[in-house]
């Protein structure tokens, strides 16, 4: 047998012509090219960008990004990507060859545009989304805020709760130590990875000794919104309060000490200290007639709601987009943000409500509820008001002053 031989620093191996050939099969495929697969390259639209700017800093040529946009355009136009939105670039095994283009507007929802055999073409895929129950309960000690962070709960739920008793609870003034609140609610998810919430299901609030309850409806898949345990409505005609959070800092009064003339003079309207940026809602849907500046009251926005009552928001920093006389706008619509334009010596909104012409005192009005659910729909609501405010979580009689407690379905 032919035997090889050779000696490197005084240590001697020997191989078989058979090794020798294996040796060589290995060398040839280690030194094979690697071929490149598919790869991915994230990138976020820039501030003050469009999409073809940004893609031709990235080196995409012109005709490339007019057959992308052309391929898009039945299913989104690209032209109105908002800044940050998320989108990557495909490339196959030619690194200079654009290959695909995904736009991510959330963790549920994509566009997907590709070219195959250089015609690109465009879908929308929308991920499935499983749905679970979590409760959770919690005691004020400082801020209804505080509570949600005390009790292991996104305080952005917290928004969710004040907008389903807006009309029962003035949570910029009303929020008391010791109120409590539970709820059910959705969590959304994504391939096991959760990815925000979904419908707050019932809701409980006690507030100053009163006991507020809601539960969340719909019809075929339409939702008719939140309706007390009875069927009654929650709505009324009017929010209690046109910001969701902060304090009032002066109310209605005829005669009130002004800070910035040094005289006293009627205040005919309640003022809600609060950041610059806060925003500001309409309490009541109607007409706007006034979007502008005025005077001492600064930027100004008038609502006519019907031919009995009007409001009035001043001092803003700015309008909210699409704001202007001639608008209209739905109740809890944001329409404008806090400042100190005008006669003001600090960040708050002036707030004046209209009964007939007449200027009175908004925290003293009880208004008209809405309608309730539909007659032919009221065994069916009562069927699942009654299991929804089961699963709610109970209290214990030592229940500390902020708890939770988590459950999947």
């Amino acid at each position: 047998m032919l035997v090889l031989f050779c000696v490197l620093a005084g240590v001697g191996f020997h191989f078989t012509p058979e090794q020798v050939l294996e040796e060589a099969k290995v060398e040839a495929v280690n030194d094979a090219p690697m071929v490149p697969t598919e790869q991915f390259y994230p990138h976020f639209l820039p501030k003050r960008s469009t999409f073809y700017t940004a893609l031709r800093e990235l080196n995409i040529d012109a005709q490339t990004i007019h057959q992308i946009v052309q391929a898009a355009k039945p299913v989104m136009d690209l032209g109105k990507m908002q800044s940050g939105t998320q989108f990557r670039l495909l490339y196959g095994p030619d690194p200079s060859q654009l290959t695909g283009i995904d736009f991510r507007f959330s963790a549920i929802d994509k566009l997907e545009v590709r070219n195959q055999n250089g015609v690109w073409s465009a879908q929308k895929i929308t991920e499935q989304v499983q749905k679970k129950v979590r409760t959770f309960k919690g005691v004020v000690s400082s801020s209804l805020w505080e509570s949600a962070e005390a009790a292991s709960m996104d305080p952005n739920l917290v928004v969710q709760l004040a907008e389903i008793f807006a009309w029962q609870v003035d949570f910029a003034r009303e929020v008391r130590v010791n109120d409590r609140w539970r709820l059910t609610v959705e969590q959304k998810y994504v391939k096991g990875q959760p990815v925000g919430w979904g419908n707050i299901l019932a809701a409980n609030y006690e507030n100053s000794g009163q006991s507020h309850s809601a539960v969340y409806f719909e019809e075929n898949g339409e939702p008719l919104g939140y309706f007390a345990p009875d069927g009654s409505s929650l709505k009324r005609m009017f929010l209690k309060s046109p910001i969701q959070y902060g304090r009032i800092s002066s109310r209605f009064s005829h005669k009130r000490f002004h800070p910035v003339l040094k005289i006293s003079r009627p205040h005919l309207g309640v003022d809600y200290a609060a950041p610059t940026g806060t925003p500001i809602r309409a309490v009541g849907s109607g007409l706007v007639t006034m979007a502008a500046w005025n005077g001492g009251g600064g930027r100004t926005i008038k609502i006519s709601h019907n031919s009995i009552y009007k409001t009035s928001y001043l001092h803003l920093s700015r309008f909210a987009p699409g704001i202007h006389a001639g608008a209209r706008v739905q109740q809890g619509q944001v329409i404008g943000y806090v400042g100190s334009s005008g006669m003001s010596t600090g960040s708050h909104l002036h707030f004046e409500f209209f009964h007939s012409g007449r200027v009175v005192d908004p925290l003293g009005q009880k208004f008209p509820t809405a309608d309730p659910v539909p007659p032919a729909l009221l065994a069916k609501f009562k069927t699942h008001s009654e299991a929804l405010m089961k699963d709610l979580p109970a209290w214990e009689d030592s229940a500390p002053a902020a708890t939770a407690v988590s459950s999947f379905d």
